[in-house]
């Protein structure tokens, strides 16, 4: 008896001493752990400059005009683009868009150019390209409405038809977009409209009706 309790003491002292390495172990682990994700008290985060938001429409303008210029070309840009005035739009009030008459061969296409007037980062550009309706390359007008006129018939689209010279914003591109004027005779399935690129005579794009009998 005295021999097993021996034994007993023995194990539970072992034992014991088992589980306070653990408890050390882990508290020397969970120690160095939390030692690692301290921050230091003047650790300062990083905070980008801001511009303040724009409030003058001749900036929101000379803006415009320089990212013309630099996309199309000064001489370009000076031969074909005058600025008519500015558009704000109350659903997009972060937004203005100034607003141009683009004139080639007695032929005149509005074209905006959206600039960002809220706080932007100090490095950012105000010109917001995706919601800006303008071409991206000097573009002339050298497709006439009669010449137009033909290119859709040729490609399946009869007349009578509705017509306008637009500055085209999937495209970036002016184009003659031709829709029949007879609607109520289109058929199903039916070729309903195209797009004439104004400059090489090209159909850039088609649709046919999709509803309707």
């Amino acid at each position: 008896m005295k021999k097993s309790s021996r034994n007993l003491l023995i194990i539970s002292v072992v034992g014991a001493a088992l589980v306070c390495s653990v408890v050390i172990i882990f508290s020397e682990t969970q120690w160095i752990t939390s030692v690692s994700e301290e921050v230091p008290s003047e650790y300062t985060p990083i905070v980008p400059e801001e511009l303040p938001p724009l409030t003058s429409r001749e900036e929101a303008i000379a803006l415009a005009d320089e990212f013309l210029k630099s996309t199309l070309g000064d001489e370009f840009f000076n031969n074909h683009f005058r600025v008519t005035g500015i558009d704000e739009r109350p659903e997009i009030p972060f937004l203005w868009f100034v607003v141009y008459a683009y004139t080639y061969n007695e032929y005149s296409v509005e074209m905006l150019v959206a600039i960002d007037i809220d706080f932007i980062p100090e490095d950012a550009s105000r010109i917001v390209v995706d919601y800006s309706n303008v071409i991206l390359e000097p573009q002339g007008i050298l497709i006439s409405e009669e010449q137009a006129k033909i290119i859709a018939q040729e490609y399946g689209l009869e007349p009578p038809y509705m017509m306008i010279l637009s500055c085209e914003v999937e495209f970036n591109r002016i184009c003659w977009r031709i829709g029949k004027a007879d609607e109520e005779n289109i058929k199903f399935g039916d070729l309903a409209g195209l797009l004439v690129d104004a400059e090489s005579g090209t159909v850039i794009d088609s649709w046919i009706k999709i509803f309707g009998p």
